[in-house]
């Protein structure tokens, strides 16, 4: 029980931001007073429902037979739904609006507005956002080497390897291009075969081993294996092996199964 305690504490950092966020959470408990004091209308609208729902999150109970279960305990994914930014909100709001004095009221504003500043952070930072390549707001290579596996025109839910920068993109531009494994392979949602483990794993690395690879794709039905040459030290063919030079795409070389 101590474990998931800890667990649940750990997860719950990370929903607030480290120590970064502490100051987060001390605005949001005095917005929950804001909320509690002044009558009984907004602690049954506002503030028990919200005492409920940080009761269930913190129960280590509920952690262990539910969270960890159910969710893999992946950062404990549904205190995103605890209303911190609704009951901040509601209590600033109350905080410029109640006062009857224009100068009060200008005061909380401001305050108000100090708070966002200073315990705000940029959204649009070098680390996450970029300039969008093309309509999709996806990677272009991903498109490109998605349109040119879909191009051969093999059949519907095509069975695919591509570069791990790729997997989460693929399937986000097209339907019909079925991978072999997608970013569970890095058990992030669920546990995958041993075939489409031994592969993700040569995948992950400089110099794949090529027969492993090969091999147990052509097991499992994989018609089309794609590599970064910037990343993969591959051969130039791979006749040997069961599959044919069937296109190259910017960085990007697509082997077909012969």
């Amino acid at each position: 029980m101590l474990a998931d305690c800890i667990a649940v504490w750990d997860n719950f950092k990370n929903f607030i931001g480290g120590r970064a966020g502490i100051f987060h959470w001390l605005l949001f408990c005095t917005a929950m007073l804001a909320v509690l004091l002044p009558g009984k209308r907004d602690r049954r609208l506002m503030f028990w429902p919200t005492v409920i729902v940080l009761l269930f999150f913190f129960n280590p109970f509920f952690y262990r037979f539910v969270g960890s279960r159910f969710l893999s305990g992946v950062y404990w994914r549904l205190m995103w739904m605890a209303p911190v930014g609704i009951i901040t909100a509601y209590a600033a709001v109350r905080a410029v609006c109640r006062p009857n004095s224009r100068f009060l009221r200008a005061a909380a504003g401001a305050l108000v507005i100090i708070c966002v500043i200073v315990t705000g952070e940029r959204m649009y930072q070098q680390k996450t956002f970029q300039k969008a390549e093309n309509i999709y707001k996806l990677p272009q290579a991903a498109l490109d080497v998605s349109d040119a596996i879909a191009a051969a025109g093999v059949n519907w839910k095509v069975r695919s390897v591509v570069p791990n920068e790729l997997l989460c993109y693929v399937r986000q531009y097209r339907c019909d291009i079925g991978l072999f494994y997608g970013r569970n392979a890095g058990g992030f949602i669920s546990d995958i075969g041993e075939d489409e483990k031994r592969v993700y794993e040569e995948m992950c690395k400089e110099e794949p081993d090529i027969e492993t690879v090969t091999q147990l794709c052509r097991k499992n039905e994989v018609i089309f294996i794609c590599f970064n040459r910037n990343t993969h030290r591959i051969p130039d063919e791979l006749d040997g092996y069961g599959y044919e030079h069937y296109r190259d795409v910017g960085d990007y070389r697509i082997f077909i199964k012969s």
